[in-house]
């Protein structure tokens, strides 16, 4: 009885050692787990703020490459940011899940911003033509931001116009296999995210 007492504090801190992992993985579990619908509402929320760490996962996509990597002077590019969200906000209807595979029904209001690029073409094209025989057409850089200003320019209109969209949108996502979900962001989605620009 005496030589089974001796072990009696190494059983009991072998057994609070095993609870104190037990709970330590569960927490980090619940950490990082998240549904279906929470990953939809954290990649709209990070697409909405401009949030790098999120976005730098869909740099395959067009859209989200050019909203990361535009050059130009950051006034612009903050100009065009809050032009295309001004009028952002998404609503997720129901998200249905099988096995490995979800979908969000995501209804997006945005400006719409269908014409930006014909209006685009055409200012930037206008400019051209009046500035031919001036020096500054030439200069590949000023080129460039004059014309990322006449982009700017468009979708500020665009946004200012009033004029609403409204897309149904329908997410797509993939199991991690770490507790997560990863979104599947095509580029015809995007459009239909961005107010169809």
């Amino acid at each position: 009885m005496k030589g089974e007492l001796r072990y009696m504090p190494y059983i009991v801190k072998t057994i609070i050692t095993l609870i104190v992992i037990v709970l330590m993985q569960a927490s980090a579990v619940n950490m990082v787990s998240s549904t279906p619908a929470e990953a939809a509402d954290d990649f709209l929320d990070a697409l909405k703020d401009q949030d790098p760490k999120v976005m730098q996962k869909y740099m395959d996509n067009a859209y989200i490459n050019f909203l990361c990597n535009t050059k130009g002077d950051e006034e612009s590019i903050d100009r065009m940011n809050d032009a295309l969200f001004k009028n952002f906000s998404y609503k997720i209807e129901r998200v249905k899940k099988k096995d490995d595979v979800a979908v969000a029904r995501v209804i997006v209001t945005s400006g719409n911003f269908s014409n930006v690029m014909t209006a685009y073409d055409q200012a930037s094209y206008d400019y051209i033509m009046d500035n031919l025989d001036k020096e500054d057409i030439a200069d590949k850089d000023k080129l460039n931001a004059k014309c990322l200003e006449i982009y700017v320019s468009e979708i500020e209109k665009a946004a200012e116009s009033g004029e609403i969209t409204e897309n149904v949108v329908f997410i797509p996502m993939v199991d991690n296999g770490y507790y997560g979900w990863n979104i599947i962001m095509t580029d015809e989605l995007m459009a239909s995210v961005l107010g169809n620009l």
